[in-house]
């Protein structure tokens, strides 16, 4: 490298480099200049940073580093901030440094070269099952039509290991970059490679000192670890975490040279380090990234740049430092070559960053959130919606053309005739790959018009999953972490402030916030996807129905609305579904688009997908005739659906090779519909028995389970006293067990075990109405009463380990968090058993063996207890309890406590919430507890608690039965006292018509004062519950202008 004494002005750099780490990024930064200058002081008063000075090719460059041991999205930004007001003349920048890779590859299925830039990018999908990144590798920041160049990210509070979600994206890189890169890639193909290793040796040969440090480490110091491998504790080193005969490694083929690849595509950028391999995996495959690092995001959009990442470890629980050097290296080296194919002269003719951010920088003060704004966008964040959304395949090319050519689409879609579609199809025709087609590639619009997109995708496989509260929570979270959220934040902050604690799973308070959102002039179009409509929970899904409608309504005569917010819903044509919008379908016909009449169109998209899967086969088809006689054969099929032609393909596609005679015997016995196809896989299985009991556990969870939660309660029996007495299999084998139990009947994603689809849980479950099966068929096979059974003895066996008689107790979240993730099916046990338990009508034996679970005196009651409260009541403090009566009345256990009231006589005992067991039992709604400890005398106007009494608390939560039975026992209807003051102002606020009916029949005073609002009416106006309203004010005693806390009255 050579060194000039002339002097340059600050005004003569065109191009800003930013690395985080000054012992090996800066040193190579340095390394590559092609000529380096005198230091200039900087410019202005205020910038601390210190600058290397130098040329690369044709261009003047400042390299600046973050200060030591402060790295992160914040130092970055306010280094890029200071490089800006110093050298006003730079036109963009470059990030470069070391990262952290996520490597996809399968054990000893990888070519050298594979995943690498010469790739088409036609063959994405497959590359990214092939992406085969080392370490030493380099990762550039690079857009594509599915996602994006670099991707901002938070950990949220864990749902159950750990959340993630996106919030924000890099700002495009200016085209001149894109061009160089694309200028590169091609010079790639027709050279045969890159030149990085050139400039890594010119770099150690002008500068000898880089030699040891800097070079290659050597492909035995390259080691990927199995995902389910974390680092063993005070090791330094990793040679203990190999295991006997490296088992614990990935096996990979060796390359044919130590020369890095390079690969391009998506950075994730936080403010912490990635080291858990199964968040790494989870978030590779959710949002395509292939590195992980924390600068990056410091620069969205104030420093137009390219991210460049050697890749240095694999961002898991191994991570160490030995590879920093070389990987920095071989960064910096790719940033060199790239600057050397930009002209000079086209640099000089762009515009500063300075004059290009200015407007930009002004748009982030106005789109910065509060700290209040962001403690109310994180309470939005109940579910994972978006592994909801990828659990459903991509469509295929000239697929799902039924519905967006449809003109009903057409319409809504570009003329706004309606808020609301409601689109319906038959099970296993394609509505979920629909529905994520059009939130993936944005089919909502003609083009890119800044239509806000969100979503929510309905599953039968969780509570939250099912809850209304919960996709109207998830469509909000996404609506306001986009470019529109901060603006739009404000109507949330009063219903935040009102109530922060419940506010974001009220189903009423949540809809406002949509009515208040839809009704903003600055709103702009947004779409909010609504999926599988008929998986919602059967009561709320009405009320949801009714709030659409009265929305469609509403757009009808308020202009606000016309090109605002639009629905875009999917769900089976299931006639409640339909009769609950048959009189919206009668005034506007167009809102609903009805996939059942394109039966043929589906079946002919389904012959386009047939065709394009089986092409994808050549590798194991043998011929083209063998080819060609399975596509005729498989479009034959008159009952042809997607669903159908998954179960198909899947079971055939691992064959070794499919030639004439395997097409003729495959097509012998083909099945033609999807309950043949379940039939056919459930009857291949090696072990049915314990396939049933694998089944039961996955339909009878209250939500999806992980691998190890699985073999857990799979494997566990009474005779097993101690967690390290399971013989628990490690995750990859026990997928296999999985596959030879079950085949394709359940499928496995990010370490959750599925069902194949809501089809499969309907053919193996026995409702009530369905007679037993003595065909010895596997359809209605599963009783629930069974699958709780089951599931109850598998968490109170677990909780009954002796690992768990006095264990260290966890104080906090984050203890608690670390105690379930070393005891893997705690977590669920502790917050489950109960729910399985009631479901289960156990015998006598497990009776005794809750009792014992609900030992009040002992320490593993309190450490599922804890689990429990932390878990399901963050804001409230945990109750103490001294009698084994309370956790069995707030559970409802009715079997056990039979047992207990049968020796106790002190039913009126309190705990310290001043609560008794009945305003317990019936806060939580529990009928069979709360008429026996009515039956037993106890005190039926108790005082205390949250709500006062037991009437308030059964009315606030609307359980009609329980007060029912309290008005029949004599409760005072007109008590005072608790959180609403009277149970009439409690039903009132929450909208419980029913319930209203029943105190009002009982006397209840409905101008009794209480609550925020003073009273009943005042509370049921204020919540938009008008037919409460109605009721109230047909009453003889109602005083119409009574006002509320805040001097006003409902007619005010």
């Amino acid at each position: 490298m050579a060194e000039t004494s002339r002097l340059f002005k600050h005004d003569d750099y065109t191009v800003g480099w930013i690395c985080a780490l000054p012992k090996t990024e800066l040193v190579v930064a340095g390394a590559m200049l092609d000529e380096e200058h005198p230091i200039l002081p900087a410019a202005d008063s205020g910038d601390t940073n210190v600058y290397l000075l130098g040329k690369i090719g044709s261009h003047n460059v400042v390299i600046a580093c973050l200060p030591a041991e402060n790295t992160g999205k914040v130092s970055a930004a306010i280094v890029a901030k200071d490089m800006l007001r110093s050298f006003k003349a730079i036109r963009f920048g470059l990030m470069v440094g070391v990262g952290g890779g996520a490597p996809s590859c399968i054990e000893a299925d990888l070519d050298a070269g594979e995943g690498s830039e010469d790739e088409d990018e036609d063959d994405e999908e497959e590359v990214e099952k092939r992406r085969d990144i080392r370490l030493g590798d380099v990762v550039i920041s690079l857009h594509s039509k599915s996602s994006q160049a670099v991707v901002q990210y938070d950990f949220g509070k864990s749902l159950q290991r750990g959340v993630f979600f996106q919030t924000g994206t890099l700002n495009k890189p200016p085209n001149i970059l894109l061009n160089a890169i694309g200028m590169l890639q091609g010079r790639y193909v027709r050279k045969g490679g890159h030149n990085l290793s050139e400039h890594l040796t010119e770099m150690v040969s002008t500068n000898p000192g880089l030699v040891r440090k800097f070079e290659y480490q050597g492909s035995e110091n390259d080691r990927l670890f199995k995902q389910n491998v974390n680092h063993v504790n005070g090791n330094k080193s990793c040679n203990a975490c190999c295991g006997p005969d490296n088992v614990n490694l990935v096996k990979r083929r060796q390359r044919h040279d130590t020369s890095p690849m390079l690969y391009y595509g998506t950075i994730g950028s936080a403010d912490q380090v990635m080291k858990d391999s199964m968040l790494r995996d989870i978030w590779a495959k959710e949002k395509n990234i292939i590195c992980f690092e924390m600068e990056a995001a410091g620069l969205m959009d104030t420093f137009p740049c390219i991210v460049i990442r050697g890749i240095c470890d694999y961002a898991d629980s191994h991570k160490n430092k030995i590879w920093q050097p070389y990987a920095a290296a071989t960064a910096a080296a790719y940033a060199k070559e790239l600057l050397q194919v930009i002209p000079g002269q086209a640099v000089m003719n762009m515009s500063p960053i300075e004059l290009v951010t200015d407007k930009i920088v002004q748009q982030i003060k106005q789109l910065r959130r509060t700290d209040d704004e962001e403690k109310c966008l994180q309470s939005f964040r109940t579910t994972n919606y978006e592994t909801q959304k990828n659990l459903n395949p991509k469509r295929e090319e000239d697929t799902c053309l039924w519905c967006l050519k449809d003109p009903k689409f057409l319409d809504w879609r570009d003329k706004s005739s309606s808020r609301l579609l409601w689109v319906t199809a038959d099970p296993g025709c394609g509505k979920s790959v629909l529905s994520r087609a059009l939130v993936d590639e944005r089919l909502f619009e003609q083009e890119a018009n800044g239509t806000i997109i969100c979503y929510f995708f309905f599953k039968d496989t969780s509570e939250k999953q099912r809850s209304p509260a919960s996709a109207l929570s998830a469509l909000l979270h996404q609506l306001f972490i986009s470019e529109k959220g901060a603006k739009l934040i404000k109507h949330a902050m009063p219903a935040f402030h009102e109530n922060e604690k419940h506010f974001s799973t009220n189903l009423e308070v949540l809809w406002r916030i949509v009515q208040n959102i839809a009704m903003d002039p600055e709103c702009g179009k947004i779409v909010f996807l609504i999926d599988a409509l008929d998986e919602c929970e059967y009561t709320s899904q009405e009320n949801l129905i009714i709030k659409l409608k009265e929305f469609e309504k509403l757009h009808t005569f308020n202009e606000l609305l016309k090109n605002n917010l639009q629905f875009f819903i999917t769900s089976r044509p299931y006639w409640d579904i339909e009769s609950r919008f048959q009189e919206l379908i009668d005034d506007v016909p167009g809102i609903r688009l009805q996939g059942e009449n394109y039966s043929k169109a589906i079946r002919l998209e389904i012959d386009r997908v047939i065709k394009a899967r089986v092409n994808k086969l050549d590798r194991v088809i043998a011929s083209a005739k063998a080819r060609d006689l399975l596509l005729e054969g498989l479009s034959k099929i008159e009952n042809r659906t997607y669903l159908w032609l998954h179960l198909i393909l899947e079971s055939i596609k691992f064959k070794p090779r499919i030639d004439v005679q395997v097409v003729n015997d495959l097509l012998r016995t083909l099945p033609k519909t999807i309950e043949e196809a379940y039939e056919a896989i459930l009857k291949r299985s090696d072990e049915p028995s314990k396939a049933k009991r694998l089944l039961h556990i996955i339909v009878g969870a209250t939500r999806p389970l992980s691998l190890k939660e699985i073999g857990i309660s799979l494997y566990i029996t009474d005779e097993i006293h101690r967690y390290q007495d399971l013989e628990i299999q490690e995750d990859e084998q026990f997928k296999i067990t999985i596959r030879h139990l079950c085949g394709l009947f359940v499928s496995i994603v990010d370490g959750k075990v599925f069902l194949i689809h809501q089809t499969a849980k309907e053919y193996l479950v026995r409702n009530s109405n369905i007679p037993i099966s003595i065909s010895g068929s596997w359809k209605h096979s599963l009783e629930p009463k069974i699958s709780n059974f089951i599931l109850a003895e598998c968490c109170l066996w677990y909780l009954s380990f002796k690992d768990f008689e006095n264990p260290s107790l966890p104080k906090n979240t984050s203890q608690i968090d670390q105690y379930c993730a070393e005891n893997h099916f705690l977590d669920y046990s502790a917050q489950n058993w109960f729910t399985h338990f009631r479901e289960a009508e156990s015998i006598d034996l497990y009776k005794k063996l809750g009792l014992i679970t609900c030992d009040v005196s002992s320490t593993r009651f309190l450490l599922w207890f804890s689990i429990y409260w932390e878990r399901n009541h963050t804001y409230k403090e945990r109750p103490e309890w001294k009698k084994n009566l309370f956790p069995i009345a707030y559970f409802g256990l009715d079997n056990s406590m039979i047992i207990l009231l049968e020796k106790s006589t002190d039913i009126d005992s309190r705990d310290s919430t001043n609560r008794t067991p009945l305003l317990w039992s019936a806060e939580r709604g529990n009928e069979a507890v709360v008429k026996m400890l009515l039956d037993a005398k106890t005190d039926v106007n108790a005082q205390g608690g949250e709500y006062g009494n037991a009437l308030q608390a059964a009315s606030n939560g609307g359980y009609k039965a329980v007060v029912k039975m309290l008005l029949d026992a004599k409760a005072d209807v007109n008590a005072q006292g608790g959180e609403y003051g009277n149970a009439i102002y409690a039903a009132s606020t929450k909208g419980h018509e029913t319930v209203v009916k029943m105190l009002l029949d009982a006397k209840a005073d409905v101008n009794a004062q209480g609550g925020d609002y003073g009273n009943a009416i005042y509370a049921a106006s204020t919540n938009g519950h008008e037919a409460v309203v109605k009721m109230l004010m047909g009453t003889d005693e109602v005083e119409i202008d009574s006002k509320g806390n805040d001097g006003r009255s409902p007619l005010s």
